[in-house]
């Protein structure tokens, strides 16, 4: 590998951030890629003209995310790739964004339909048996207690994963994290016989290919999740600070 020629950083504020947007702008440039060996953090720190502590704080964000790693007695190296139960930080910004109901439809209306049209074509017979097996273990749980947002996790995410496109399914976590970040106990909002219920007829839709059924179930599940968040106290429904102008919510 060539020698990296980071740029030095010349703004006072902020400087560990400054540290990984340069690292991240050598990675995006090609300059620096999986498995790839960093300078020493003296060496960065010399080529940036910053301090050796926002090296180090920039190289311990990016250890956190799973994009670097480091070994004893060798250096810090590029990450092979993500591991799994990898730390999503989109994830973590999309919950701490300002929640309007408005938003939050149109996000999950747009992303879930989009990947499950992608699993349907993508889905293998592994995906589907997994995805009844999943649907057969709620409907047997929803006979004697409530089902959770684990369920709902399972369920959604199996539907991910079986698009078999790891951008899709990177993004798909950050939605799937911010839709279950905004569920009330599933008791308080429908029974879980109807969650497993509507789970069944998905899967089925999915293996039989039915768009037409699968449109029908996901608005069933808009709509619904619509009228829940309007009752939720964190989700913004009043007026758009930043638009001057009032929030419509999706009919």
């Amino acid at each position: 590998m060539a020698e990296l020629a980071f740029r030095p950083l010349k703004q006072k504020s902020k400087l560990s951030q400054q540290v990984l947007e340069n690292i991240k702008n050598a990675l995006m440039a090609g300059d620096l890629h999986p498995g790839d060996k960093l300078p020493s953090l003296t060496e960065l720190a010399s080529q940036m003209n910053v301090g050796i502590s926002s090296v180090r704080e920039a190289v311990k964000m990016l250890e956190a995310l799973d994009v670097l790693v480091s070994r004893q007695g060798e250096g810090t190296f590029v990450s092979g790739g993500l591991s799994e139960g990898a730390f999503n930080a989109q994830s973590l910004q999309l919950i701490l964004m300002p929640r309007s109901v408005k938003d939050l439809v149109e996000f999950r209306r747009m992303y879930e339909t989009a990947y499950t049209r992608l699993a349907v074509q993508n889905a293998t017979e592994e995906d589907l048996a997994e995805l009844d097996e999943i649907v057969s273990a709620q409907e047997a749980k929803s006979k004697t207690e409530e089902l959770g947002e684990q369920d709902e996790w399972d369920f959604h995410f199996c539907v991910l994963q079986s698009t078999h496109s790891p951008y899709i399914v990177r993004m798909g976590e950050s939605m799937l994290e911010l839709f279950l970040s905004t569920m009330p106990v599933s008791a308080e909002v429908a029974s879980s016989r109807s969650i497993a219920e509507d789970h069944r007829n998905l899967a089925r839709y999915i293996r039989e290919k039915n768009a037409e059924g699968i449109d029908k179930i996901l608005k069933k599940s808009f709509d619904g999740w619509e009228q829940r968040l309007e009752g939720l106290p964190f989700v913004e429904k009043f007026e758009d600070k930043d638009a001057s102008r009032k929030i419509d919510h999706i009919d």
